[in-house]
């Protein structure tokens, strides 16, 4: 047998892929689980999370996990999905028409176009709900990692976090004058899930605090470049591209309004510069983890500048 013939013909490893698919086969299982009356709230729930979506966060807390040593893997997808729950819950809120009034979500209408305002609403806390019965069903043997765990995700969604943000988008971002007040907007509304779902995956598998440290500063400057990144496909693609309605953002102060294209995607290369600097520093495996990133941003470096 020709063993060099044989490695050659067989089909490489995708890991980013085999990654999202786990987190998908995981999130349609819990979903299955939402079912029977009342019908309509729970096709809206399951709607919101399974009409698509990069998986992100999910493949993030996973691929850190995997990273940190591998320890306590299902509790890592079990957290990963709820981080998933909580950014799909907060989709529905910002597409309501008291937030954003969207009208499109990943290439489909949004919730509240579907199912009604109401629902749309109930559905969202139905999610966040389901979130933390992830969190307190996930197997481990460590109740300390549950605790931790549990802690993480609610200083995330709560007053310090991703509801803050999301009124201050509403409240104070048309008016914000400097990157550092955007920053500060940015950071609660995306950024502090993307540090939750990494924190998630060190913690189950027993990172040690220098680690946790470098890696929630590797998904904090993750999370700012991807709003950025946000930031510049509202202006560039179609609704077509992204799935969502684009031009969104027109009349607030983004960092494009408030220095332009150049600045904003130079930003976007600098925190994740920084990202990659933190992630080296902490010790982790960082090829997989790198494959992610290459293929979340790969549609705005492809842009012309």
């Amino acid at each position: 047998m020709n063993t060099q013939q044989t490695d050659a013909a067989e089909p490489l490893a995708d890991p980013v892929s085999e990654t999202r698919d786990r987190a998908e086969r995981y999130l349609e299982a819990r979903l299955s689980e939402c079912a029977g009356a009342p019908a309509t709230l729970h096709a809206a729930m399951r709607d919101a999370i399974l009409a698509g979506g990069k998986r992100v966060r999910p493949i993030l807390c996973m691929m850190i996990n995997k990273a940190a040593g591998g320890r306590n893997a299902e509790f890592a997808h079990a957290a990963g999905a709820a981080v998933e729950f909580v950014h799909c819950a907060s989709l529905i809120l910002d597409d309501l028409p008291s937030m954003d009034d969207a009208t499109m979500r990943r290439g489909r209408p949004a919730v509240h176009r579907i199912y009604g305002e109401a629902t749309a609403i109930l559905a969202a806390i139905g999610l966040m709900n389901l979130a933390y019965e992830q969190i307190a069903r996930a197997p481990s043997h460590d109740e300390t990692i549950r605790a931790r765990a549990m802690r993480v995700l609610t200083e995330a969604i709560g007053t310090a976090g991703l509801v803050a943000g999301q009124e201050l988008d509403l409240r104070e971002k048309a008016t914000a004058q400097s990157a550092e007040d955007l920053d500060t907007i940015n950071w609660m509304k995306t950024g502090v899930l993307f540090v939750a779902a990494a924190e998630l995956g060190a913690i189950a598998a027993g990172a040690s605090q220098a680690q946790l440290d470098e890696v929630r500063g590797f998904a904090h400057h993750l999370g700012l470049a991807f709003q950025t990144r946000d930031d510049i496909l509202d202006q560039i693609a179609t609704s077509e591209e992204t799935g969502k309605d684009s031009h969104k953002d027109d009349g607030s102060a983004t960092l494009i309004r408030l220095a332009g294209f150049e600045a904003a995607s130079s930003d976007c290369r600098s925190h994740l510069e920084k990202a990659s600097a933190a992630l080296e520093r902490s010790g982790l495996q960082q090829d997989e983890i790198a494959e992610l990133i290459c293929r979340v941003f790969k549609q705005v470096s492809e842009q012309p500048a």
